[in-house]
C-alpha cells in the first residue's frame, strides 16, 4: 500500500506478471515481423505511456533486420485519473503519405485518444494504418477502434506498470497490475 492523491491508499493488484509481459510482447513482435519483414513501417507513438512498449516492439524488430521509422506524438486525455477533450500536439499528417504506418498506445479504453489520432492521420493519406496497444479495456468503451495488435485484454479497472501510470506513479514497474483504492 502506499499512499495516493487526496489521502486514499493505493493498492496494486498485479495482472501480469513482469515475464508475461515480455512473452507477450515477443509473440506481437514476431506477428509484427510477419507483417512488416518486406515493406518499410513507420511507428507513431502517441501518448508516454506508449513509449516503452513501443521502444520494445522496435528492438524485436531490429533484431530480426526490420527497422521503424519512429515518430512520438503527444495525444493524451489524461489529466491524472480524469478523462477529458483529446489534446494532440501538431502533427503535419502529409508526412504519412503513401506509408505504412503502425499506431501505438499504451490502452485502448474508451477509444477517443486513437479516433482522434486516426482521424488526423487518415489526411495525409497513408498506405495503409494499423493499430498495436499493450492493453485493450473494454468497459467503458465508447467508439468502435480496429485494434490489430493486443497485449493484454482486461475488462475494467485502472492499469499502472509498463509505463503506463497513476499521477506519474508505477510507471517504471515490469508488470501489469490493477489499481486498488481504499478510503
Amino acid at each position: 500500500m502506499s499512499p495516493g492523491p487526496h489521502n486514499v491508499e493505493v493498492r496494486l493488484r498485479e495482472l501480469y506478471s513482469s515475464e508475461r509481459v515480455r512473452g507477450r510482447i515477443e509473440e506481437l513482435v514476431e506477428r509484427l515481423y510477419r507483417d512488416y519483414a518486406d515493406s518499410p513501417v513507420t511507428f507513431l507513438v502517441i501518448a508516454e505511456g506508449a513509449q516503452r512498449f513501443a521502444d520494445r516492439l522496435v528492438e524485436g524488430l531490429r533484431a530480426r533486420n526490420v527497422n521503424p521509422d519512429l515518430v512520438v506524438l503527444r495525444a493524451r486525455r489524461t489529466h491524472g485519473t480524469t478523462l477529458g477533450e483529446v489534446e494532440i500536439d501538431a502533427l503535419d499528417p502529409s508526412q504519412f503519405e503513401g506509408r505504412d504506418l503502425l499506431v501505438v498506445d499504451d490502452i485502448a479504453d474508451e477509444g477517443r485518444t486513437l479516433e482522434a489520432v486516426l482521424a488526423l492521420i487518415e489526411e495525409g493519406e497513408p498506405r495503409s494504418v494499423r493499430v498495436a496497444v499493450l492493453v485493450s479495456k473494454h468497459a467503458g468503451r465508447k467508439v468502435a477502434i480496429p485494434l490489430d495488435y493486443v497485449g493484454f485484454d482486461v475488462e475494467d479497472g485502472w492499469v499502472v506498470g509498463f509505463g503506463m501510470d497513476l499521477d506519474g506513479r508505477f510507471r517504471e514497474l515490469d508488470s501489469l497490475a490493477l489499481v486498488e483504492r481504499s478510503a
